[in-house]
C-alpha cells in the first residue's frame, strides 16, 4: 500500500476465454477476468482490473477502467501487465495502490477468473481455499464411485455453462475509453462486475458402503492482501 509495487498473481489452472473477439463472439473483446475496486496514485475514481487477449488467445493485456455505470466500462490506463491465459496467471507493472473497496481486516483486491475446466488442480505450492460466506454448494450423486454404473457406460457430461455452475452477468452497453491511443468505442457484451466469484469443482470417494459418494460444485472468492 502507498508504494509503486509489482504484483504476480498465479491461480496455476488455466483460464476459460470468453470474449475473444473470434467467430461467434462478434468482435466482444476482453473483460475475462474481474475484480474488486480499488484505487491508485494518479487517478481519483475507484479502478478496476480488465484483460484484452492478443492474437494468439494464449497471452494478452491488463488494463484499468471505471465504471460510469454498472454497464458502462471506462478505460482510464491500457498496458498495465500481461495476462498468460494457459499457466493462469496475471503480473502487473509497478502501481501504487492507496486504498482498496473490499476491508476484512485488512486491504484487499479481489480478482476472479472463469477456470478453463471445472476440475481446479492444487499446483505445486498452491491451495485452494473456500470462503463459506461466499460460496454456494450443489451436491452431485457420483455414480461411478458409488458403484452404480461402475463402467461409467451410463455416465451423462453435464456442461457447467449451460447449467449456469459457471456464472455471468452480461454487460449491455459499449465500453469507452479515455486513453488517447484507444480507436474508439469497443463493443464488448461481457460482464464486469465489483463482486467476484471463482468457479471449481471437486469430487470425493469412499470404499465405505454405508456412504454416499458426491461430487460438488462451488463459487468462492480469491482475495489478495496487500
Amino acid at each position: 500500500m502507498n508504494t509503486f509495487t509489482e504484483y504476480e498473481i498465479c491461480f496455476g489452472n488455466r483460464f476459460q476465454i470468453v470474449n475473444h473477439g473470434h467467430g461467434i463472439h462478434q468482435g466482444q473483446i476482453g473483460y475475462n477476468i474481474r475484480s474488486s475496486g480499488f484505487k491508485i496514485s494518479g487517478i481519483s475514481d475507484t479502478v478496476y482490473l480488465g484483460d484484452n487477449p492478443n492474437f494468439d488467445l494464449k497471452t494478452g493485456s491488463i488494463f484499468l477502467f471505471k465504471l460510469n455505470s454498472p454497464t458502462e466500462p471506462v478505460i482510464l490506463r491500457r498496458s498495465m501487465g500481461i495476462i498468460d491465459y494457459i499457466k493462469g496467471e496475471i503480473k502487473l507493472n509497478p502501481i501504487n495502490i492507496i486504498s482498496t473497496d473490499v476491508f476484512r481486516g485488512t486491504n484487499l483486491i479481489e480478482i476472479s477468473a472463469t477456470p478453463y475446466s471445472n476440475d481446479v488442480i492444487g499446483l505445486q505450492d498452491l491451495y485452494l481455499q473456500l470462503d463459506p460466506f461466499n460460496m454456494k454448494v450443489n451436491m452431485v450423486t457420483d455414480r461411478i464411485a458409488s458403484g452404480s454404473d461402475v463402467s461409467g457406460t451410463n455416465y451423462l457430461v453435464s456442461s457447467s455453462y449451460t447449467n449456469n455452475l459457471v456464472r455471468r452477468t452480461p454487460i449491455l452497453a459499449s465500453s469507452t475509453s479515455t486513453d488517447s491511443t484507444d480507436s474508439g468505442a469497443q463493443s464488448i457484451g461481457s460482464r464486469v462486475s465489483v463482486n467476484t466469484t471463482t468457479t471449481s469443482s471437486s469430487s470425493s470417494s469412499s470404499n465405505y458402503n454405508t456412504s454416499q459418494p458426491s461430487s460438488s460444485t462451488s463459487s468462492s472468492t480469491s482475495s489478495y492482501s496487500y
